[in-house]
């Protein structure tokens, strides 16, 4: 600023940020006051960029500060630049504010300059700047690069943008600061990612009581990293003082998220919190299995459904009527009916609530085999080769579906159109309301095991004997693409989006592409099944539990081709034991177990992968 300003009491004064100095002279009440060779006056008084200091005749020199000093907003440096010493103001400083023109002019000359122009006259300066000029330079830019913007705006922008988030990325922002503790926790957010996910606040299970204590795992089963019955104990003491945990402590949407972590990595990598057998059929062979809520449903070649609650561990009646066995069952979506079919001929419907006979369904003329049921309406497929469609809850016939020239094997029903897959090699695509075939889908070379059915997409997939797997467009009755790689046939196969996955008679568990027509990961070597595979389940996050004649249950991640880990190993799998069936909530795994050799007992066993509220 200016090296010499004075004033005479009567016409006033003006100071500089550095002070004023001792030897004040008087001037003239309007101008500038400074060294005569530094440059003229009325110059400095006329330039736009001056500093013109209006002083009252009664205001002292010691009244001037830096609050009443006539200049914009000042940071907290001005100030103490401000406040230093009287006598401190160097030359330099006398000499920025006499150049100031010449300043804007260079820096008005520099936002004129198009981008790469800049860049180089900067470059040019760092280069002939001193390392004090620098480090200058870099202590004023620093905090450009260290500002929380996010702090800065409005709450709900703050919001929009934190959502946008991955869900890792979200929890690290949690500990950047105090204030996106905050931001993360907010209800939207997280509400928004129980949206995406389907996930609902529900009570965390309490299975490591009664049922769940008193059953332990048979000898020979082993269990990976199963809790032992001393830790199961102390669990449970946990949970029952903590109930929820700080659930409604906790925005209860990121309670929902976090817990639901939490089983997925128990079923990578936790250890088994609880397990229970279900000991039932005795030497028979488990054919059908079904989970609903805390139900599950056994169905067997001893004739019989067995009901079984899964929080107790226990049964909780059989279903006894039909005559011959049991070999396919489905339960209603409300819960309030299970619907069987057996080699009898007949299909029966039951009430799950106290295991009453409510119906049966008679028309067929063979084995029913397979089932499909939405709302109230059933279709079932039979080796007398035709589809009935049925009302369960009126016990009347509406259609019989007859068209293929063998034995009925799977069928698909969404509610509306009916698929079925038979002997003849053929697949067949039904109007549940007339009753009329719409389609008949050539293609394979053999009999046709298991289907698959995207309504949405109108994509039917279907697996046959002649070691292919078939994507159709039931719209226009073509095959998209024709899958080739298994070498028996397929079992079963489960679809997500574009993501298929097959598990074959040959060991096999592929993973395909259906829009490519391509086969991503095949799921086998050293941590593969050693015979053929009985079942398989989609779970959370892209893993995959099957189950195979070797007595394995095995978690892989199809997303990346890998094995994840043995769920369940019996040691007597090479002599004869299989696991039959699994069935898997997001929480829960249940395997049906037996041998065909009498040297394994028949039974279901439950794994429990869920997690308290955090």
């Amino acid at each position: 600023m200016c090296d010499e300003i004075g004033t005479s009491s009567k016409a006033g004064s003006c100071s500089s940020s550095r002070g004023a100095r001792d030897d004040v002279e008087d001037r003239p009440s309007s101008g500038i006051m400074m060294d005569d060779n530094a440059m003229d006056t009325s110059n400095v008084a006329t330039s736009s960029n001056a500093i013109y200091c209006q002083m009252q005749s009664d205001s002292p020199l010691e009244d001037l500060t830096p609050e009443t000093y006539p200049s914009p907003s000042r940071s907290e440096q001005d100030m103490q630049m401000m406040n230093l010493d009287e006598g401190s103001c160097s030359a330099s400083a006398a000499l920025a504010c006499f150049h100031l023109p010449a300043i804007d002019n260079w820096i008005d000359t520099l936002k004129a300059w198009d981008g790469p122009t800049r860049k180089f006259a900067l470059d040019r300066m760092l280069d002939a700047l001193a390392p004090e000029d620098i480090r200058h330079l870099r202590d004023n830019i620093e905090p450009w690069f260290q500002k929380d913007f996010i702090s800065c705006l409005p709450y709900e922008l703050s919001i929009l943008i934190l959502k946008k988030l991955a869900l890792n990325d979200l929890i690290n922002a949690a500990a950047v600061s105090r204030r996106w503790r905050v931001l993360s926790e907010n209800e939207f957010i997280w509400k928004k990612r129980c949206d995406e996910i389907g996930i609902t606040l529900v009570e965390p299970s309490y299975r490591v009581s009664l049922g769940w204590e008193k059953s332990a795992v048979s000898p020979g089963v082993k269990i990976s990293n199963h809790l032992g019955y001393t830790q199961l104990a102390e669990h449970r003491e946990i949970k029952k003082n903590r109930r929820y945990g700080s659930v409604y402590e906790r925005e209860p949407y990121k309670s929902l998220i976090m817990r639901r972590h939490s089983i997925l990595s128990n079923w990578r990598r936790g250890p088994i919190r609880g397990s229970c057998v279900l000991k039932g059929h005795e030497d028979h062979v488990i054919t059908c299995l079904q989970i609903h809520g805390d139900m599950l449903v056994t169905g067997s070649d001893d004739n019989t459904l067995r009901v079984w609650s899964i929080e107790k561990g226990r049964l909780t009646f059989a279903l006894v009527g039909h005559t011959g066995g049991v070999w396919t069952s489905q339960i209603s979506e409300d819960g309030k009916f299970i619907v069987s079919g057996s080699t009898d001929r007949s299909v029966k419907v039951w009430n799950a609530a106290d295991g009453s006979l409510v119906h049966t369904l008679s028309g067929h003329t063979s084995t029913v085999r397979c089932m499909a049921l939405s709302g109230n309406i059933l279709v079932s497929g039979s080796r007398d080769q035709t589809l009935r469609v049925w009302d369960i809850e009126r016990g009347v016939c509406l259609h019989v579906l007859a068209g293929h020239a063998a034995a009925v094997r799977c069928v698909q029903f969404d509610g509306r159109t009916v698929v079925s897959g038979a002997y003849d090699f053929t697949v067949k695509v039904w109007d549940v309301i007339t009753g009329i075939c719409k389609q008949t889908l050539h293609g394979h070379t053999n009999r046709v095991y298991s289907l698959l059915f995207d309504s949405e997409r109108n994509l039917v997939v279907s697996g046959s004997l002649d070691t292919t797997i078939r994507v159709w467009c039931i719209v226009r009755g073509v095959c998209l693409c024709n899958l080739t790689g298994h070498t028996s046939l397929t079992s079963g196969m489960q679809l997500k989006g574009n993501i298929l996955v097959s598990c074959n008679a040959d060991g096999n568990v592929r993973v395909w592409d259906i829009q490519k027509g391509t086969c991503m990961f095949v799921l086998n070597g050293v941590n593969g099944h050693r015979a053929a595979i009985t079942s398989l389940q989609f779970l959370s996050d892209g893993l995959v539990a099957t189950s195979s004649d070797d007595g394995t249950v095995k978690l892989w991640d199809i997303y990346k081709g890998e094995f994840v880990r043995d769920l369940i190993t019996l040691s007597s799998g090479s002599r004869g034991v299989c696991i039959w069936r699994l069935r898997a909530t997001n929480d829960l795994l249940a395997c049906a177990i037996g041998s065909r050799n009498g040297t394994e007992d028949t039974k279901v066993i439950l794994l429990d992968f869920d997690s308290v509220y955090p």
